[in-house]
């Protein structure tokens, strides 16, 4: 079932869940295959309000509507005419530094991985295209590809038709094992309970959250298959 959320720039998208787990485990497998083809890219990072987060909704496929309206036409009329002139049809603004939290101002913190064909779109002079009045003095100024280390936080805007969402803070709380989630400092609030550096150590491309995902993560799904099949023949044996 399609559900449609509103992100922070109140751009409505599709929110697609799984039916069930076996559909879950089934999409894993298929963005794992993706990250692993992404082989060493710096992972994108995206606040998403609205995304609840368990086991089956582990993994959120997002479709972006074409041709939408920008929140930033009437606010901001620059923003609007710097989508139309790099011919962007479905804008998805990410970012290749984590947030310092598992939630942000946004919402809950989520790697970003675009499906099929996309292009992104960045510029190191503009850091947020949202917030600039005079965004349009700097189109020259935007280029195509993944930027280097250098872009730090500076937004990026990525044109794909669809994407996958992973939840940060379950990715690494739950799912891959003892000592990922030391990332996470359970003391700290969720606006500021990552460890960013053991974050970029131990899940700093796509192919090693690819990794993750055909291992630790699909494991830990099939156990939880497997246990409420011995939980459901007990009841019905008793």
């Amino acid at each position: 079932m399609l559900k449609t959320f509103k992100t922070f720039s109140e751009i409505n998208e599709d929110m697609a869940n799984t039916n069930d787990m076996d559909h879950m485990i089934k999409r894993v497998a298929v963005v794992a295959d993706i990250c692993t083809k992404m082989g060493n890219k710096p992972l994108m990072y995206r606040q998403v309000k609205g995304v609840v987060n368990n086991a089956h909704k582990f993994a959120v496929k997002v479709t972006p509507q074409e041709n939408r309206k920008y929140n930033g036409n009437a606010k901001n009329p620059a923003q609007a005419k710097v989508i139309q002139a790099l011919n962007i049809k479905n804008p998805v603004w990410a970012s290749l530094e984590s947030h310092t939290g598992t939630r942000g101002p946004f919402g809950e913190n989520n790697i970003m991985i675009p499906i099929g064909s996309y292009k992104i779109n960045y510029s190191s002079k503009v850091k947020d295209l949202g917030r600039k009045d005079d965004v349009e003095k700097f189109l020259d100024t935007y280029k195509t590809g993944w930027p280097d280390a250098s872009h730090g936080d500076n937004e990026i805007v990525v044109d794909c038709v669809n994407y996958y969402l992973i939840n940060v803070g379950e990715l690494v709380g739950k799912y891959t094992g003892k000592k990922a989630k030391d990332i996470i400092d359970k003391s700290s609030r969720d606006w500021n309970n990552l460890n960013k550096e053991m974050l970029k150590a131990k899940f700093g491309t796509y192919r090693s959250v690819g990794w993750y995902l055909a291992n630790p993560v699909t494991n830990y799904l099939n156990w939880m298959v497997e246990t409420q099949k011995k939980r459901t023949a007990a009841l019905v044996g008793s």
